[in-house]
């Protein structure tokens, strides 16, 4: 019987890992090939057994997941690859193995919608209470962006109309005067 998996059954960071190694044109020790697909059938095995378990017992197997479990994975991994070349090289290769074009679609639309509601969160938080260094450090932004955002609702208060999201006015004087 063979130890090596079937390519269909691989997960995508195995067939991930798989591909880069072969355009890197890395060979791995034969022990260390044949000790790595071992664990990843061993993992793939425990994991499809795992999952036949819980729905055997009548549960939803991705029922305790983080829905944004995969967005968060991927944001640290950007975050933490920032300063590292060949870091951000390999999360790339990942990332274009891993995702297709409507998925990535997805993922632009959605980072659209978290910039289009980010100052309803800034406003909701100072309105709290929460500082803005804390804020700005929830976001991954800086205090002065967040100051910004503020003096744009402080612009709203005193002219009645709200700037542009985009734009950003030095002066709350009403333009129309």
């Amino acid at each position: 019987m063979s130890n090596k998996q079937n390519p269909a059954d691989e997960s995508p960071l195995a067939r991930h890992n798989r591909r880069a190694t072969e355009r890197q044109g890395n060979e791995a020790a034969p022990a260390a090939d044949r000790f790595r697909e071992q664990m990843l059938t061993i993992m793939n095995e425990y994991e499809q057994a795992r999952r036949a378990e819980i729905i055997a017992a009548g549960g939803d197997p991705d029922e305790d997941r983080d829905p944004f479990e995969a967005v968060r994975a991927v944001a640290d991994d950007w975050a933490d690859s920032a300063d590292e070349p060949d870091r951000r090289a390999a999360l790339l290769d990942h990332l274009a193995d891993s995702l297709d074009t409507s998925r990535v679609r997805a993922l632009r639309l959605a980072a659209e919608a978290a910039a289009a509601i980010t100052p309803r969160l800034i406003y909701a938080d100072a309105d709290a209470g929460v500082s803005v260094a804390e804020i700005a450090a929830d976001l991954g932004t800086t205090e002065s962006y967040v100051y910004r955002i503020l003096r744009k609702r402080t612009a709203e208060d005193v002219t009645g109309e709200a700037p542009p999201v985009d734009e950003y006015r030095l002066s709350t004087r009403n333009q129309e005067q």
